[in-house]
């Protein structure tokens, strides 16, 4: 008699041992008890570490986020925004006004080539948006990025100190600031799809991102302080240099996981095939219960409030949605180095003309700055804003347009003035006597340890509170905000302070250079939240390039602004015996009058939705019904949205009446799907 065979060993995975089929038995029990609206990845972290779940933010994130993905959005926003660009930005006025001689006005020009660093990389998208590079659209820009960053940084910071070196030094800030504003955003557009599929949770990510960014910002400036004070402010842009070069590893090891370029557009040419065929039989059912009101028929989709009680669409409806559908053709040239999005160009072709149209402004006016008269740089002013606002309401989408315009124009409302207020807060006793002489060590510590505390008080604040807020209520709030604690900068500079005996240091705490963070947070998040669910799909880098290049550019603007007002109407003197007399016409004006202009521009530009709802293109909010997808666990997941506005029907009249639906598909984390069937 033949010996019987002896089981496979569970390391074989044929069979299977009893021990094994015990151990998926119960890793499946285990799988089955996760809660819906918990990610599968952190099902087991949450298991093993349970407080991870009481963490404010963090919480939040990974209950809908992958734990992967959570850690790459941190490591890249504080090495990036927080670090990377906290060095550049504290090391502009120590290495324009004392390594390369710079005074007051010629500073505040050439410091404005920082903040149009950061308005280009709209360009630079528009162009990975087009063209995949070996198969993936952000992934091997972002390291050639980061390369280019880390040399462009090296060449600012190694120049020889003296006067005649300033302009070339201002010229490779922007550079520097190019390269680094596209690594940012390009790892920015991969994760504002995950957004889109989890939308609920899309305050919270948003807000992880920018604590760490805030944390990083925090870093640089405990550092830089001590470095600028003992004239070594160089040291910290080799700091950058070294860590944009380190940070390209992120991208070489994929560490974000973006999804293929041929993967992320057969998903967004499935996500458009479903709506359309939705809408059509939409069109279709509306139509005959028109000619038959009495008809008892069930409609195939559930519209309305009912699309709240469906917990999901059935697998084989949406593969009767899916009927006819073809593959989206992607052309290579180069065998295979370069694909070629043709969708992406004949969908968005305005958008992309508006970023090229802004890039060469962007380029003209870095130009007019290193070598222009001021009258150049007021034409140059007025040009940009017509570009901005004026072409922006013709080439891009209605609500991108009002939200670029607003974003614009809150910056320059908010007069940037650094060649004034920074200068007056450092300036030595043999300068100014009665100053409140602050050296850069607590400059750069109150500005970035305690500016960046109140941005992350905003982050908890936006995160958790502000969710059934709406988009005006918030950023209109700014109007009131800023005008209030810009009080305490007119306080300092009149030196009223001093007739009732509070020190500098301690008013200093209170100004809008450290509160003002804490207003700006509550600006960027929402206009972040806003273009990650009504970019075009496909064009999530480019969209949202745009709008933050827009931001800087504003700032910029500003910045110019504020340097036509210094040489003109109200001059000050910076060397030598210092005046600053005309320093609080120059606040009253641009930081207590211009900003109240922001309210009504809130409630004219800014749709009146609620931050956390799901919005359609037009900006309106809009229900979510889940769309189940197929078991396959690396592909990304898909949702349908529908507006709640439908028409009402009623079995016993002849007419009806419909409101103007639509429709929205967002793809993004991998597990959408799952959550409708408990199944992990």
């Amino acid at each position: 008699m033949a010996n019987p065979q002896p089981e496979k060993t569970s390391d074989s995975g044929e069979f299977g041992s009893k021990e094994h089929s015990k151990e998926r038995a119960t890793d499946d029990a285990s799988v089955d008890s996760r809660p819906e609206d918990i990610h599968p990845g952190t099902w087991k972290l949450f298991k093993a570490c349970p407080i991870l779940q009481d963490i404010p933010v963090l919480g939040l994130v990974l209950k809908a986020y992958s734990p992967h993905l959570v850690i790459a959005v941190f490591v890249e926003r504080l090495c990036v925004k927080g670090v990377a660009h906290g060095f550049m930005r504290l090391s502009v006025q120590p290495m324009l006004t004392n390594r390369y001689g710079l005074s007051g006005a010629p500073y505040q020009r050439l410091s404005s080539l920082y903040e149009l660093g950061w308005s280009v990389n709209s360009f630079f998208t528009a162009i990975a948006d087009t063209f995949a590079l070996f198969g993936y659209t952000k992934r091997w820009y972002s390291l050639f990025c980061a390369i280019g960053c880390g040399v462009f940084a090296l060449l600012y910071a190694l120049l020889p100190a003296k006067e005649s070196s300033a302009k070339a030094a201002a010229g490779f800030m922007f550079l520097t600031a190019l390269f680094l504003a596209n690594v940012d955003t390009f790892a920015q557009a991969i994760y504002s799809r995950r957004i889109r599929v989890s939308p609920e949770r899309g305050p919270a990510l948003v807000s992880w991102g920018w604590g760490a960014a805030k944390l990083g910002a925090m870093i640089a400036a405990a550092v830089q302080g001590p470095l600028s004070d003992h004239n070594v402010t160089q040291v910290g842009v080799y700091i950058v240099a070294g860590i944009l070069f380190s940070l390209s590893f992120l991208f070489i090891f994929n560490v974000f996981d973006e999804k293929p370029n041929r993967v992320a557009r057969l998903q967004d040419a499935r996500a458009d095939y479903i709506i359309k065929k939705r809408e059509e039989r939409e069109a279709q059912q509306l139509e005959e219960h028109a000619k038959k009101p009495t008809a008892p028929k069930e409609p195939a989709f559930t519209e309305g409030r009912e699309a709240s009680l469906a917990p999901y669409v059935l697998k084989n409806e949406e593969e009767d949605d899916l009927e006819g559908f073809v593959e989206p053709e992607v052309d290579s040239v180069l065998w295979g180095v370069i694909e070629i999005n043709k969708e992406v160009v004949t969908r968005n072709w305005l958008i992309i003309i508006y970023c090229c149209l802004n890039t060469a402004a962007v380029v003209a006016t870095a130009v007019v700055t290193i070598l222009g008269t001021r009258w150049d740089m007021m034409w140059a002013c007025v040009a940009m804003t017509i570009a901005v606002c004026g072409f922006g309401f013709f080439m891009l989408p209605l609500i991108v347009a009002k939200a670029g315009t607003f974003i614009y124009l809150f910056n320059i409302f908010y007069l940037q003035l650094p060649g004034v207020l920074n200068t007056f807060y450092v300036a030595k006793p043999k300068c100014l006597p009665d100053g409140p002489h602050f050296n850069f060590t607590f400059y750069n510590l109150m500005n970035g340890i305690i500016g960046n505390v109140c941005s992350i008080i905003g982050i908890s604040i936006f995160a958790h509170c502000c969710q059934n807020l709406s988009y005006r209520a918030i950023m209109g709030s700014s109007a009131i905000i800023i005008p209030l604690i810009s009080m305490f900068d007119l306080i300092i500079v009149e030196r009223w302070n001093m007739y009732i005996g509070i020190p500098d240091h301690a008013m200093y705490i209170f100004g809008d250079a450290i509160i003002f963070e804490l207003v700006d947070m509550l600006v960027r998040m929402p206009t972040f939240l806003l273009m990650s669910r009504v970019a075009p799909r496909g064009s999530e880098a480019m969209v949202l390039a745009l709008l933050g290049g827009i931001a800087h550019l504003g700032k910029s603007t500003s910045s110019a602004i504020g340097y036509l007002l210094l040489e003109t109407i109200w001059p000050i003197k910076t060397k030598g015996n210092c005046d600053y007399h005309n320093a609080p016409w120059l606040v009253i004006a641009g930081h207590i009058g211009a900003p109240l202009l922001i309210l009504p521009l809130a409630f004219l530009l800014l749709p009146s939705s609620r931050v956390s709802a799901t919005l359609d293109e037009n900006g309106d909010e809009v229900e979510e019904v889940k769309v189940s997808r197929s078991d396959d666990d690396t592909s990304e997941g898909s949702s349908i949205f529908r507006t709640s506005s439908h028409s009402s029907h009623s079995s016993h009249s002849s007419s009806h009446s419909s409101s103007h639906s639509s429709s929205h598909v967002s793809a993004g984390d991998p597990f959408v799907g799952r959550r409708e069937h408990n199944a992990m």
